[in-house]
């Protein structure tokens, strides 16, 4: 679909030129990235750093949650209900359609992610008990961004762009038809002016903490061996001619060859004239590089999480900092996970209701498209867990002891142990062996 490309203002005139020039004279605007800029491939070294590539994954596991619902368009509609049960019946063939979120979520690193939407026809009851043709959606196929391009169009009235993909079989790019923008899905993060279309993309700033990182790799490995092996100083007759005194390279690069082979070999053999001094390896530079990776590494991590080490609290810190973090990281989620939920909503059911709008104005619900909606899985603390237990055990729920102290955070005491007697108190617990059983009324 095309879309406008609005100009910076005047204080960024040299932008605005260049922009310019490219509308009027280029055959493609790109992604406005210093790094892809740089590498092509920067995106996928990046993801093989084992930090960001944890951190990256594990944000993109929280927006795309596990579950899935959809709410009603319409609150208080007397067809909500139906339109949710039609919509999740519609969507109930997809494929590792979690896998596929994931996918699409992972656009706050890329700027951009997109999908295709497969799907099929299928004859089925729906609704109101009436066997239809159905059509349903099936995959949604993870498609390379590079495969798409934006290319200016200016009709001389207003300069607009439009999205091109590059058809394999034809060998050329093609622009979609109106049909494939519908079967298309285009998750953009902080679709920005500046971004040009390409949206925001974390990976500008991780950039530079994994370019840091590597050329800090790189020379802790040489620092590693430096120190490991140490320098070694050979003292010889001849390095310097005799009547110039300048340096012999002739006799310098002989003994260099010599000496590295022998210390491959793990052996030194000199005339008694000479000598050999190894000269120890000073660990300073070592542990400043090796602070170094370690900041880098927090650094990588605060930037995908906005926090530490999930486990960072219980690793010397304490639970509130943790809490924090954590907090921190869901509101970043919560972001992320909204801005998903938009885009499904737009796109996925947006074809789904396009595709059987005839069953469903059959059904009254055409006008009634729900909302995609990403369950929430609500963290409880060891105290609410154990309050949930209480009330539970109260009502009479059979819980597996086993499952209660899992959930409450201790574990159950071992043979042998010193254990702590649980209050003489009546308690719904009581009988789950975590708390003392009253004995019964008129016994001591």
């Amino acid at each position: 679909m095309a879309s406008e490309l609005r100009l910076y203002n005047t204080s960024q005139q040299i932008y605005n030129q260049s922009l310019t020039s490219v509308y009027r004279n280029g055959t493609q605007v790109f992604d406005a990235s210093v790094w892809l800029a740089r590498d092509p491939d920067a995106e996928e070294k990046m993801l093989r750093d084992a930090d960001i590539s944890y951190a990256v994954s594990y944000r993109q596991a929280l927006v795309a949650g596990r579950q899935w619902t959809l709410q009603p368009k319409i609150k208080g509609s007397p067809r909500a209900d139906l339109s949710v049960d039609v919509g999740t019946q519609l969507l109930g063939d997809i494929k590792q359609f979690t896998a596929a979120r994931q996918l699409l979520s992972r656009a706050f690193f890329h700027g951009q992610r997109c999908a295709r939407i497969h799907g099929h026809t299928r004859r089925m009851t729906i609704g109101d008990g009436r066997e239809r043709t159905w059509w349903l959606p099936t995959r949604l196929e993870d498609l390379d961004k590079r495969s798409y391009r934006i290319v200016p169009r200016n009709d001389r009235k207003n300069i607009e762009a439009h999205w091109e993909r590059w058809d394999v079989a034809a060998g050329q790019w093609v622009t979609d038809t109106p049909l494939d923008n519908l079967h298309t899905i285009r998750h953009t993060y902080q679709d920005e002016q500046g971004t040009l279309g390409y949206g925001r993309a974390l990976r500008e700033a991780l950039g530079w903490v994994w370019y840091t990182k590597v050329h800090i790799f790189q020379e802790s490995q040489q620092s590693v061996e430096r120190f490991a092996q140490g320098l070694v100083h050979v003292k010889v007759n001849g390095a310097r001619d005799a009547e110039t005194q300048k340096p012999n390279s002739a006799v310098i690069q002989e003994w260099l060859t010599t000496i590295s082979n022998m210390m491959a070999r793990h052996v030194l053999v000199t005339d008694e004239a000479d000598s050999v001094e190894i000269i120890g390896g000073n660990a300073t530079g070592w542990e400043l590089m090796k602070d170094l990776r370690t900041e880098l590494r927090g650094a990588a991590i605060t930037l995908v999480l906005c926090a530490n080490l999930p486990t960072s609290a219980n690793e010397g810190g304490s639970y509130a900092l943790g809490e924090i973090q954590e907090n921190s990281t869901e509101a970043l989620v919560q972001f992320d996970r909204q801005a998903l939920e938009e885009t499904l909503t737009d796109h996925l059911m947006e074809c789904v209701w396009w595709n059987n709008q005839a069953n469903l104005r059959e059904l009254g619900i055409a006008d009634e498209k729900p909302l995609f909606n990403v369950k929430q899985e609500k963290k409880l603390d060891p105290k609410e867990r154990a309050d949930v237990a209480n009330v539970l055990h109260g009502m009479g729920v059979a819980l597996a002891k086993e499952d209660v102290y899992e959930q409450t955070g201790f574990r159950a005491p071992q043979e042998g142990e010193e254990i702590i007697a649980g209050a003489v108190a009546p308690s719904p617990m009581a009988g789950m062996g975590l708390g003392a059983d009253l004995p019964p009324e008129g016994q001591p």
